[in-house]
């Protein structure tokens, strides 16, 4: 018996000795705070967003520049020699020789160039559209993964509730088990009960030590499992606040519904990737357009003195791919599949959230009905509670009769603590499904 007491005291002692209370709100908050893949989900936004601001640059002007120079180790005029067209009237063709280029050490050839698009902006602008398509998208990714936090660290700190309730039950169940072993160890002394009843208690208080020990167990890894989702590295121990205002709302089952037409982030993925098939398919038409864009420029050179050193031109631009044997044809074709996909995968989504809302309404009716009966069940075990107290109080009851009604409150007390909790993941599951949190 001291071993089981001792154990049980520790196990207690243990979930609040060096510990740090938190509240649900606060550990919400330190886990969106501190989270790594959530941070990693988060940058990808700043990374889409350097996308967009680099495709609306594609409208502006490119200018480039190069330059060459040149040694050039032994230099050789190029000229005519007089004569090399023969006579004329008895005079050579040409008549001295014409000097066509003068062999120079130093050659020098340097251009600036400005580049303008003009049929290109249409496409430029769908390409900026795609850009924040993917911002739009990797959003929704934070949000999904938002809920998803939220919702593993409601669990976690739920279940740590329920395993405090949990040994609080043991813990009288224990003192329970004591007390009738008392009463046989003393009725076996008086010789009035066999050694078989004292053996079955023993195998109860041992059975009360492994249950001590599971919750305990249990508890340890939901504290390991809500430090690791809170980015905590420390070891103090995190004792969760009891909640308050457990009665919720619950709206009719078409509110959720349509709610998530709008809010599940599954269902806004599905939506906006058909949004970027529909600008890949707008891209791919623009490319049988020709790309015409103005063109203008300066240039240095000092090879041939006859050209001019400084020039500068302007002009346009024009490329077109005439024919090129069906590919920007399949290349549209393969956008117009991608958005098939995607429209085919939103009807899948909405159907699938649909029947995912559906079980999940289910789940909370039913838990309000366990809660409704396990309300019912608490309350006649006070009622038997109060009624022991006063025979107790007058004589016509034992001590151990009263711990006995303890015990059963205690169980009844645990059963409503776990429906309730049940009941608030059931709705946290259902307003993550509707997208309303």
């Amino acid at each position: 018996m001291k071993k089981i007491g001792i154990l049980l005291i520790l196990a207690i002692a243990g979930t609040h000795a060096g510990a740090q209370s938190i509240s649900l709100e606060k550990a919400k908050e330190q886990a969106l705070q501190h989270n790594r893949l959530l941070s990693i989900q988060q940058e990808k936004v700043r990374e889409n967003e350097f996308k967009v601001a680099e495709a609306r640059t594609k409208n502006k002007p490119m200018l480039m520049a190069s330059g060459n120079y040149i040694f050039n180790g032994i230099t050789k005029d190029l000229a005519i020699p007089a004569g090399s067209f023969g006579n004329l009237g008895g005079n050579p063709l040409p008549q001295k020789d014409v000097k066509l280029f003068e062999g120079k050490h130093n050659l020098l050839l340097g251009s600036v160039m400005a580049y303008q698009p003009i049929s290109q902006l249409g496409k430029i602008k769908v390409g900026v559209k795609v850009a924040e398509a993917d911002v739009d998208i990797a959003k929704t990714q934070v949000s999904k993964a938002e809920l998803g936090i939220l919702e593993g660290v409601e669990k976690l700190y739920y279940g740590l509730l329920i395993n405090r309730k949990q040994l609080d039950e043991a813990r009288v169940n224990v003192l329970l088990t004591q007390a009738k072993l008392y009463d046989v160890e003393s009725a076996l002394a008086a010789g009035k009960t066999d050694e078989v009843y004292k053996v079955g208690l023993q195998a109860d208080l041992a059975n009360q030590e492994q249950k001590i020990l599971q919750i305990t167990n249990q508890m340890e890894d939901y504290q390991a499992d809500l430090k690791n989702l809170l980015g905590s590295t420390d070891t103090t121990q995190l004792v969760p606040e009891e909640l308050t205002g457990l009665a919720q709302t619950v709206q009719p089952l078409s509110w959720y519904l349509n709610q998530a037409q709008s809010g599940n982030p599954d269902i806004k993925l599905a939506g906006q990737t058909i949004a970027k098939a529909d600008y890949g398919i707008e891209a791919a038409r623009k490319d049988k357009l020709p790309n015409i864009g103005v063109i203008g420029g300066y240039t240095y050179q000092n090879l041939i003195a006859d050209l001019p050193g400084h020039n500068y031109f302007l002009g346009l631009n024009l490329s077109w791919n005439i024919y090129d044997f069906g590919k920007r044809k399949a290349g549209e074709n393969q956008r117009a599949s991608q958005k098939k996909q995607a429209e085919e995968y939103l009807a899948y989504t909405r159907d699938d959230v649909s029947a995912k809302i559906g079980k999940a309404y289910r789940k909370v009716t039913q838990t309000q009905r366990l809660v409704a009966v396990a309300e019912k069940a608490a309350g006649f075990r006070r009622e038997e509670i109060r009624l022991k107290t006063n025979a107790r109080e007058a004589g016509l009851k034992l001590d151990k009769d009263l711990l006995e009604s303890k015990a059963n409150l205690a169980k009844a007390e645990q059963d409503l603590y776990s429906a309730q909790m049940g009941l608030r993941l059931a709705l946290n599951e259902l307003e993550n499904l509707a997208g309303v949190r």
